[in-house]
C-alpha cells in the first residue's frame, strides 16, 4: 500500500505562530540585534560561497544565520533554509527555540531544517506540528510513545486530523508490531477530536476493502479501556470519598454508580480522557465533583509521580476555585526532594488550568514562598512572568494588581451588620482589623451574635469578620516585605499607577499613608483623606515624575518628617524614618574589600537565615562544603561572603560555626570583578553595611 506524495503543506493551530514567534524573549536578551546597516547580501555570499564553514558552529556563523533567515529578504532567506551544509548547525535541543522562530517567520521553506533537526534530536520535534506531508506523518507516527516527542505528535494528529489519515492508514494496516501500534494510537486520537466516520471515510480512498478494515479496527472510542478495569472496592468508596450528588443537589449517586465514575476517571488521563466521563458530569453536581476529585488526590498515593494521571485529569476537569487553593498550599509545603522524585513542577498545569480567580495570586505565593527554593519557586515565577509579558507590563506591576481588595469598601473598611447594631472594621498599620462600634469606639475584637441580634444577618457578619481576619493574615506580610524591598531596591511607579494600585487600593491604602513618599526631590505623604501633603502639611499635587518609597539615606528633612508623622501618631508597618542609616568608613567607599567584618564567627543558623532572605548558598566543593553565600544587588552587583570551613551540604552540623573569611562588593556571584560602594550608592550601601552589622556584631572598625 503507498502512501501519498503530496507536497508539504503548512496550516496553524490557532495562537500556536504567535507563541512561536513570542516564545524566544530569553534569546532574544542573550542575542546581539541585526545592525542598521546589516549587509544582507553579504551574509548570503557568506554562506553561498561556503566562507562560513570555515568558521566554527555558533558565535558569528550562526548569528548571521539568524539575522538573515529572521530579518533578511525573502528570497536570499529562502535560499540560506535550503543549504543542507548547514542543517546540523540547529540540531541540538538548545536551537528548539529559534527553529520555532523560523517556523513561525519562513513556514514552508523551514520545513526541510525542521525536519532534520528533529531526526538529530527529538525535542525540536514541536516545530513540525504546523506541517503536514508523508515524511512529517511517518515521523509523527515514530514518536507516538516517545516521551519528548509524543506530546508534538499527539498535537500533530489532533490538529490535522482527517487531512493525516492517508498517511497514517498503510502503518494502521501493517503487520503487528510497534510502528502499528503507534498508527492505531495516533488514529484513535483523530476519532475522539474528529470523529470516526472522518477516518473511515479518509481511508476509502485506498479501496473499499482498507476502508471496512479500519472500520473494524477503529473501535468506538467508549469501548477503548484497559483489561483489566482499575475499579475502586465498595468500602473505599462508602468510607474515603464524599457522596457525589446530582445537578440540584436533592438525591446522590448510590456507591455503585460512583465506583463506577471514580474507574472512568482512573482510566483518563490529562491527554486522553475517557469520552465516556463528559456525559456523566452533566448530570452531576460540580461541587461535589470537586470535592470528589480532592478527596481521590488525598486518599491515592502513586510512586514517582506528585499524582496520577487518573487524579491530575480529575483535579484539572473538575477542581475549581477551593481546590486551587488546596492544590496550591500542597505544592507550597512540598520539599525540595519531593518536588524532584514527584516531578511536581507538573503541578503548576494543573493549578493554571483551573477555573479560580486566586490563580495568579496563588502562582505569585508560590514564586515568593514556596519551600522548594530550586523549581517550585522559579517555575511559578515563569509562569507570572509570560503572564506579564502578554499583558505588557513587568512582574512587579503584575503583583501589584494582584493584592485582592477583600470586598473593602473605599474608605479601606468594611461595615459588618448584626441588625439591632453594626460594627466598623478597619486596619491599623500592620493591616490587622480594628473594630469600632457606632460611637466610634475601638473594640477588642468583634463580638460573638447574640440574642436580641439579627439571626441570619449576625451569624453571617461575624463568619465574614472570621474569614477576613484570615484572609488579610496571608496577605499582609508579604505585602509588606514587599514595600520595604521597593524602597531598598528603588522601584518607581507612575503617579497614575501610584494612585491607583497603592494609594487607592482598599487594603493597601492603610500601609500607603503611613509611609513617606518621593516624586522626584519633593517628600510627601498621603493624607487620611487621600490627599497629598507636603512636610508643612500644605496640599500638593504630584509631579509627572516616578514616584518611591523614600529611603532615609536619601531624605535630608528627616528630622522634620519624623516630628509630622508623630503629631499624627503614624507608626510605620516597617522601619523608614527611624532607620538606622550606615556609611562606609574611611577608605570603605572605594574598596571592594571590606575588611572589618572579616574574622567574626557567625553560627550556621543566621547565615541559613540569609537564604530566606534573598542569598544564594555557592556550590558543593570538594568535601561537599559550600564555601560562599551571595546577594544579587543588581545587574553584575553582588555581596559576597566567603565562609571557612564552609557548610557541609549533607551533615551542617558538622561545622556548625563559620568563620566570615572575607566579604567582597564584586560582579559575579562568586566573587570575581570589583565592586565599589561608589557605584551602588547610599541606599544600597547602608543597607549592606546594616546586614553585615547585624550578622557579625561589629559595629565599628576593628
Amino acid at each position: 500500500m503507498k502512501r501519498p506524495k503530496t507536497p508539504t503543506v503548512e496550516s496553524w493551530p490557532p495562537g500556536l505562530r504567535e507563541e512561536f514567534r513570542d516564545a524566544s524573549d530569553g534569546w532574544r536578551r542573550r542575542e546581539t540585534p541585526v545592525p542598521d546597516d546589516v549587509d544582507f547580501a553579504a551574509i548570503a555570499e557568506y554562506f553561498r560561497s561556503g566562507d562560513a564553514l570555515e568558521d566554527a558552529r555558533g558565535g558569528r556563523r550562526s548569528l548571521r544565520y539568524r539575522w538573515l533567515v529572521l530579518d533578511g529578504p525573502d528570497d536570499l532567506a529562502n535560499e540560506l533554509l535550503a543549504d543542507e551544509r548547514y542543517f546540523d548547525d540547529y540540531s541540538g535541543w538548545v536551537y528548539r527555540v529559534p527553529l520555532q522562530r523560523f517556523a513561525a517567520r519562513r513556514g514552508l521553506a523551514a520545513h526541510p531544517l525542521l525536519l532534520h533537526a528533529a531526526k538529530v534530536h527529538l525535542s525540536c520535534a514541536v516545530a513540525l506540528v504546523p506541517f503536514l506531508d508523508d515524511a512529517t506523518a511517518q515521523f509523527m507516527i515514530k514518536g507516538m510513545g516517545v516521551w519528548n516527542v509524543e506530546e508534538a505528535s499527539r498535537a500533530w494528529f489532533a490538529w490535522h486530523g482527517p487531512a493525516a489519515v492517508p498517511f497514517v492508514i498503510p502503518d494502521a494496516l501493517r503487520k503487528p508490531g510497534p510502528k502499528r501500534t503507534h498508527a492505531e494510537n495516533g488514529l484513535a486520537i483523530i476519532v475522539r477530536e474528529h470523529g470516526r466516520e472522518c477516518v473511515i471515510e479518509a481511508a476509502a480512498r485506498y479501496g473499499e476493502h482498507v476502508a471496512e478494515a479500519i472500520a473494524a479496527s477503529v473501535s468506538d472510542p467508549l469501548d477503548r479501556y484497559p483489561d483489566p478495569l482499575p475499579e475502586p472496592d465498595e468500602d473505599f468508596v462508602r468510607e474515603r470519598l464524599p457522596q457525589v450528588l446530582l445537578r440540584g443537589k436533592e438525591h446522590a449517586l448510590p456507591v455503585s454508580a460512583t465506583r463506577h465514575l471514580v474507574t472512568m476517571l482512573r482510566i483518563s488521563s490529562p491527554k486522553e480522557p475517557y469520552p465516556g466521563c463528559e456525559p456523566v458530569f452533566e448530570h452531576l453536581d460540580p461541587d461535589s465533583l470537586a470535592e470528589l476529585a480532592w478527596a481521590l488526590y488525598t486518599a491515592e498515593f502513586v510512586r514517582d509521580r506528585w499524582a496520577s494521571e487518573g487524579v491530575e485529569y480529575a483535579l484539572r476537569r473538575l477542581g475549581n476555585a477551593g481546590t486551587a487553593t488546596r492544590l496550591a498550599t500542597a505544592m507550597g509545603r512540598w520539599s525540595k526532594s519531593s518536588v524532584w522524585s514527584w516531578r511536581g513542577w507538573e503541578a503548576l498545569d494543573v493549578l493554571t488550568a483551573l477555573d479560580s480567580p486566586d490563580t495568579l495570586r496563588l502562582l505569585d505565593r508560590l514564586a515568593r514562598k514556596a519551600s522548594d527554593v530550586n523549581r517550585m519557586r522559579p517555575y511559578a515565577q515563569e509562569r507570572l512572568n509570560a503572564v506579564a509579558r502578554e499583558r505588557g507590563i513587568t512582574p512587579e506591576q503584575l503583583a501589584d494588581r494582584l493584592v485582592p481588595d477583600f470586598g473593602l469598601d473605599g474608605e479601606g473598611g468594611i461595615t459588618l451588620d448584626y441588625g439591632p447594631r453594626r460594627f466598623r472594621v478597619v486596619f491599623d498599620e500592620e493591616l490587622k482589623p480594628v473594630v469600632l462600634d457606632e460611637n466610634g469606639r475601638r473594640r477588642k475584637t468583634l463580638p460573638k451574635p447574640g440574642a436580641k441580634d439579627d439571626a441570619a444577618l449576625a451569624p453571617a457578619a461575624y463568619k465574614r469578620f472570621t474569614d477576613l481576619k484570615k484572609e488579610v493574615r496571608t496577605v499582609a506580610a508579604d505585602q509588606i516585605k514587599r514595600l520595604e524591598q521597593a524602597m531598598i531596591s528603588g522601584r518607581s511607579w507612575t503617579p497614575t499607577e501610584f494612585s491607583e494600585v497603592l494609594a487607592g487600593h482598599p487594603l493597601l491604602r492603610h500601609i500607603v499613608r503611613r509611609l513617606l513618599w518621593s516624586a522626584g526631590t519633593t517628600h510627601f505623604r498621603v493624607a487620611e483623606d487621600g490627599t497629598y501633603s507636603d512636610v508643612h502639611d500644605d496640599a500638593l499635587d504630584l509631579p509627572d515624575v516616578p514616584v518611591t518609597l523614600a529611603h532615609p539615606a536619601l531624605v535630608t528633612d528627616l528630622v522634620a518628617w519624623s516630628e509630622v508623622f508623630a503629631d499624627y501618631e503614624l507608626l510605620q508597618p516597617f522601619p523608614q524614618l527611624g532607620r538606622t542609616v550606615y556609611k562606609p568608613t574611611d577608605g570603605e567607599e572605594t574598596a571592594s574589600r571590606l575588611t572589618r567584618f572579616e574574622g567574626a564567627s557567625v553560627p550556621n543558623g543566621p547565615i541559613f537565615g540569609l537564604t530566606r532572605a534573598g542569598w544564594t548558598l555557592g556550590p558543593k566543593e570538594t568535601g561537599g562544603y559550600q564555601r560562599h553565600i551571595s546577594l544579587e544587588l543588581g545587574e553584575k552587583q553582588y555581596l559576597v561572603l566567603y565562609l571557612e570551613p564552609g557548610i557541609r551540604v549533607l551533615t551542617p552540623e558538622d561545622a556548625p560555626v563559620q568563620e566570615i573569611e572575607q566579604v567582597r562588593l564584586a560582579t559575579t556571584g562568586h566573587g570575581a570583578g570589583k565592586l565599589t560602594f561608589e557605584e551602588l550608592g547610599p541606599v544600597l550601601t547602608s543597607e549592606i553595611l546594616a546586614t553585615l552589622t547585624k550578622l557579625t556584631g561589629r559595629h565599628k572598625e576593628a
